[in-house]
């Protein structure tokens, strides 16, 4: 069935008109044949041209039948079409009787598509239940799915379906049993997303897609017209527009009362029985569909800030039995209106930007008490917008700012770090406090936090060999903070020791494995500066941390004084990554692949390498280190840059400048 873009007009009262002349001729054909035939038989008189006059007012005959149906058809599908009187249906015929339907040409799949209709709507899904009915259901499953592959098609088997089986479809499908109940809807809501999104329409699917969008009696019928919503990749508008009528309105006037619709076959299609859930569901994937429905909802009626809309999802989430649906549809929502999967960290639009600033507010107002099936998705946020976050830890400028989408007052841009907003460091922490405590999540941001620090730092690097700026030693310490903010959210979550034991357990495991004679499994370069960065960070903000890290890494690096130690190297590496003046190394300390310093961890592995006959490799690796101290301190500058931003990478601001944790 493929879909043309001409012109089809139609007048059926011509056609009728055309359909009594033709009938007419054939019945004065067919009398006409009957009279001479006799007559010329009865003088011996062959009649084949006669025979073939009787076929031709058969054929006829044949013909207005057709005809009287395809106008049946016609005036149908053309219900509610603007030349018969617009959205009231009602003929309002040009003078002379003569009225024009407008249609896609599509009439011959108009036929197939009423043939199914009546086929489902009449027989199917009306006079069977049970076994019999799935088989039936299904065995007619792929006419349906065909419908999505011509809109115009799909759009006319929805305005024939009857009404009151279309919004029992779901329902009906799943309570027959069927192995195949989720593939069928499938189906169906395929069809359906093709109509919705058809370029010109059927007339009389206007009316099915204007009921879609209003109000109903009865969760139960909410519920069927939003799971066959669901998976219909339905325009923006329809899916706003659907959700907050078929229940997000009412929900944010009145969300204390009972919201489950019951079980109506939604663990055979893996959709929730809540019915606020399922709005939510209906926004998934579309970011201008949960913008425009979280403005609107409630209409006039409701004078909740947007931030306080959101609050009511949490709030209710936290407060019934169905309340993990709920916050699970309600956090992808948030990704999907926070564009968090679909545009890039640091260069985010304003519409999606001013949405994920409500939504750190609104999730961090609850921290660590946020209902768990959420917490994933405000990592995905969180990974999203790390410029947002990491420099809403800064303390350096406008410390007492309010988060806002105007830049503070005094506030200085770094190269490199874009917000679209500006979150303060206690709004910061708060939305830290939502996923902080979550391993993989947790474990995802510190990675996404990793590059952005190397991206940055190299960055920085590269502007201040240009000129007199200090952008590296700014940028580090903007990072600094944030590690101390995220230390504190952290530990306030977790506790001072499981914070810490997060921490050293990547170290340990991964690079300072190396050190100890075991397996190394050296992640990249940015992922271990950040680690060991947070290392040093955390050190110097818990009494509880020397300990705790000297336990799990015993010598490898006992004193802090080690630790800050291995950031000096790596803040040296970046700054002659990024072409900072200075003298040629020695050759022994640069890849001779890369160009590069070595990193501390390629020393560590060449010295354990080299350790052949009777020699310790720790004295070797002492000798590479010296050697990487004495390069240093021959250029002032770089060694003088490198102190600097080595020292800004801790801070104790967080711990004494941010409110303790309700």
């Amino acid at each position: 069935m493929t879909s043309t873009a001409e012109f089809c007009g139609i007048d059926p009262e011509q056609m009728g008109q055309l359909a009594t002349s033709l009938r007419g001729a054939a019945d004065r054909l067919t009398a006409f044949s009957r009279e001479f035939e006799g007559k010329l038989r009865q003088n011996g008189v062959e009649t084949p041209a006669l025979r073939e006059i009787t076929d031709i007012a058969d054929w006829g005959g044949r013909q207005v039948s057709m005809l009287h149906g395809r106008i049946d058809l016609i005036k149908a599908l053309g219900d509610g079409a603007p030349e018969l009187g617009g959205a009231g249906g009602t003929a309002s015929m040009a003078a002379g009787g003569q009225g024009l339907i407008r249609l896609p040409d599509e009439l011959k799949d108009y036929d197939l598509a009423q043939g199914l209709a009546r086929m489902y709507g009449e027989d199917i899904l009306v006079n069977f239940s049970g076994e019999s009915q799935a088989k039936l259901i299904h065995e007619h499953i792929d006419d349906v799915a065909k419908l999505a592959d011509n809109p115009q098609a799909a759009a006319a088997f929805f305005a024939l379906l009857s009404p009151k089986v279309r919004d029992a479809l779901p329902s009906i499908i799943a309570v027959t049993g069927g192995k195949t109940a989720k593939q069928d809807l499938a189906a169906f809501s395929k069809a359906l997303g093709a109509a919705l999104n058809a370029p010109t329409l059927v007339p009389a699917f206007a009316k099915v897609r204007n009921d879609l969008v209003k109000p109903v009696d009865g969760k139960i019928v909410a519920w069927n017209r939003l799971a066959l919503l669901k998976g219909a990749n339905a325009p923006s508008s329809i899916r706003s527009a659907a959700a907050r009528a078929l229940v997000l309105d009412e929900f944010a006037k009145r969300p204390a009362q009972e919201w489950r619709a019951g079980s109506l076959g939604g663990n055979k299609y893996d959709l929730p029985e809540d019915l606020v859930a399922m709005g939510l569901e209906v926004l998934d994937g579309d970011g201008v569909a949960v913008r425009d429905a979280f403005a609107r909802m409630g209409g006039a009626d409701v004078k909740l800030s947007q931030v306080d809309k959101m609050k009511l999802f949490l709030d209710y989430a936290k407060g019934m039995s169905t309340g993990d649906e709920v916050a699970d549809a309600f956090g992808r929502a948030m990704e999907a209106g926070t564009e968090a999967k679909t545009e890039k960290a640091g260069q985010h639009s304003p519409e999606a930007a001013t949405f994920a600033l409500d939504l750190i507010k609104a999730a961090g107002s609850f921290g660590a008490d946020l209902p768990s099936p959420a917490k994933d998705s405000m990592g995905v946020v969180a990974n999203s917008y790390v410029h947002e976050l990491v420099s809403g830890g800064r303390f350096d400028r406008a410390a007492d700012r309010s988060s806002g989408m105007q830049i503070p007052e005094h506030w200085e841009a770094f190269p490199g770090v874009t917000p679209a907003f500006y979150l303060s460091p206690g709004d910061t922490y708060q939305f830290m406090k939502t996923f902080v405590g979550e391993d993989k999540v947790a474990d995802a941001f510190d990675s996404t936090v990793a590059k952005f620090r190397h991206d940055a730092l190299l960055g920085a690097a590269r502007m201040d060999a240009q000129g007199n700026t200090d952008y590296f030693r700014d940028i580090s310490l903007m990072f600094g903070d944030f590690g101390s903010v995220a230390f504190k959210a952290a530990k306030d979550v977790l506790g001072e020791e499981d914070a810490i034991a997060d921490t050293t357990r990547d170290i340990t495991k991964n690079t300072v494995g190396l050190m100890l004679g075991g397996v190394s499994f050296v992640k990249p370069v940015a992922e271990v500066g950040w680690e060991f960065a947070q290392a040093y960070i955390f050190s110097g903000l818990s009494d509880k941390w020397a300990d705790s890290f000297e336990t799990q890494v015993q010598a490898a690096t006992e004193t802090r004084a080690n630790l800050a130690r291995r950031v000096k190297y790596e803040m040296a590496y970046l700054l002659h990554s990024g072409g900072y003046p200075a003298s040629d190394p020695p050759a022994e300390l640069l890849n001779t692949t890369t160009g590069t310093l070595k990193t501390y961890d390629e020393l560590a592995a060449e010295a354990k390498h080299e350790a052949t006959g009777g020699k310790k490799w720790e004295q070797l690796f002492q000798e590479k280190l010296d050697a990487y101290d004495s390069w240093m301190d021959d250029n002032a500058n770089l060694d003088k840059k490198v102190e600097h931003s080595s020292r800004f990478q801790t801070s104790d601001l967080a711990e004494n400048l941010l409110k303790p944790s309700s």
